[in-house]
């Protein structure tokens, strides 16, 4: 016999041998609880700061080998137990761990509390920025990716959004984002409630596929969409161009609020002043109070033409203080902004703070910088944040403004005096030449998007939430 045979032969019957009555299926993790009858001891953690993510070792004596007895907490949020061999305990940290305080909770192999420890040392939380997903129902192997309503628990999808905004005066206090989308089937207005994690439908009717943008009134209970009618022409006031909803009604009952041509944006200022835009002429308009509604354009006078010869989609976006408007275009790469005169009620002239208007030509020409020198992609949607340095400093202008480029596959940041900076995606391009893609983690680093469209911001999580259509979710940007 093969003397490399015999030896195996050997080996495997001394393994069963040594199994005897205690053997253990294949496959199966044998766990000891902590031994009660003796002290647990805790002598260090490491290491002794990190952000999100970072791995953590505690050592120390009779920890027990069942990870789903260990409970570890890390500036009160709790961190996930990897695994213990009794006298190591290997742990995720959690996010937003402020305090550092690290607390372990061991139970006995009946669940009762056997251990109730807390470090004297605090762990140095690093808080850094992430991108992570917050929606995804999408099939990589059929390509679908369904428009589903319900829990997020169970499935529910919104992989597409055009524009998004949160609830200005919510019931219960829940956090609840509002969007719609143009493109990608199941047209229509849908609210995110991220306090129940639920996803629902609002309106889904013949217009929804028209709908691309839409505002609140400032007191919050009427919701104003833009129309894309088809009706070119001034004058023409066949079909409306805006529509509304009201919260009494659950905004679920559509109702013309102005009949006029082909519409793309609307803003709505404090005041109850408000303006829209003409795809045909190019033009900002402003809607006459003369009456109730619907309003038809006779109504409405030209603030200024924003494109010449029109026939461009022109998005706005009011200042939450009135103090002005931003204007950009789908087919343009450049923001222009336009004060508001609070006497007259009108908007000025604009005037170009950031960007090239022709850039759309060299979309892929992505650039940062001050004013003229920046570059887009296809500016699609933005929302103004509160800076809170600028609060402190006493600033006259303490928002910055935040915009999803589409074809830049990537978000913006934007100063008051005009200076924009890249905060999320593009990541590691020289890893395979490509912006786009589908990466969560570090925003400049790791993370990628592939056609932002939408973003809105919850001030008191301090997150942003952006519709990434080409991946077909709900991204979110957050310190953690």
């Amino acid at each position: 016999m093969d003397k490399h045979l015999l030896y195996t032969f050997v080996m495997c019957s001394m393994f069963l041998a040594s199994c005897g009555s205690d053997e253990v299926t294949p496959g199966t993790w044998v766990t000891t609880p902590v031994d009660t009858s003796k002290p647990t001891e805790f002598t260090d953690f490491t290491p002794k700061e990190g952000g999100v993510r970072t791995r953590m070792y505690i050592t120390g004596s009779n920890f027990g080998t069942d990870e789903s007895k260990i409970h570890v907490t890390v500036g009160g949020q709790k961190a996930a137990v990897i695994a213990s061999n009794g006298s190591k305990i290997h742990c995720m940290l959690p996010a937003r761990a402020y305090d550092g305080d690290i607390k372990i909770i061991i139970d006995d192999k009946d669940g009762n509390k056997a251990v109730d420890y807390t470090f004297d040392q605090r762990f140095n939380y690093l808080s850094k920025m992430v991108v992570g997903t917050l929606l995804r129902n999408f099939n990589s192997q059929t390509g679908a990716a369904p428009f589903q309503d319900g829990l997020f628990s169970e499935g529910a999808g919104v992989p597409t959004s055009d524009w998004m905004m949160f609830d200005p005066k919510p019931e219960n206090g829940d956090k609840i984002i509002f969007t719609c989308n143009y493109e990608g089937g199941s047209h229509g207005l849908r609210t995110i409630n991220l306090t129940k994690k639920e996803v629902k439908t609002l309106y889904a009717g013949s217009r929804a596929d028209k709908m691309q943008t839409f505002t609140f009134s400032t007191d919050g209970d009427t919701l104003l969409i833009a129309d894309d009618n088809g009706q070119g022409d001034l004058g023409n006031v066949s079909m409306p161009n805006i529509h509304y909803l009201l919260r009494s009604e659950g905004f679920q009952k559509l109702r013309p609020y102005c009949y006029s041509s082909c519409t793309y944006a609307i803003a709505y200022m404090p005041d109850g002043t408000t303006f829209f835009t003409s795809w045909k002429t190019g033009a900002v308009m402003k809607l006459m109070r003369k009456g109730g509604v619907p309003f038809i354009d006779g109504s409405a006078t030209t603030c200024f033409h924003f494109v010449t010869g029109g026939g461009q989609q022109i998005k706005l976006k009011a200042h939450p203080e009135g103090k002005y408007v931003y204007i950009f275009g789908r087919y343009n790469g450049a923001i222009y902004k336009s004060e508001y005169d609070p006497i007259a009620k009108d908007l000025k002239a604009p005037t170009l703070l950031v960007g090239q208007y022709d850039n759309y030509e060299n979309a892929g020409l992505v650039k940062e910088g001050p004013g003229a020198l920046a570059r887009f992609g296809r500016p699609w949607g933005g929302n103004f944040v509160k800076n809170p340095k600028y609060v402190q400093e006493g600033r006259d202008d303490v928002y910055d403004f935040y915009l999803a480029d589409q074809e830049g596959h990537c978000i913006w940041k934007i100063t008051p005096e005009g200076v924009a900076t890249i905060i999320a995606g593009r990541s590691n391009y020289t890893v395979d030449n490509s912006f786009t893609g589908y990466i969560d983690g570090d925003p400049l680093h790791e993370a990628r998007f592939n056609g932002a469209r939408a973003i809105t911001y919850e001030e008191g999580e301090e997150t942003f939430y952006i519709g990434d259509t080409g991946n077909h979710c709900v991204r979110y940007l957050r310190t953690e």
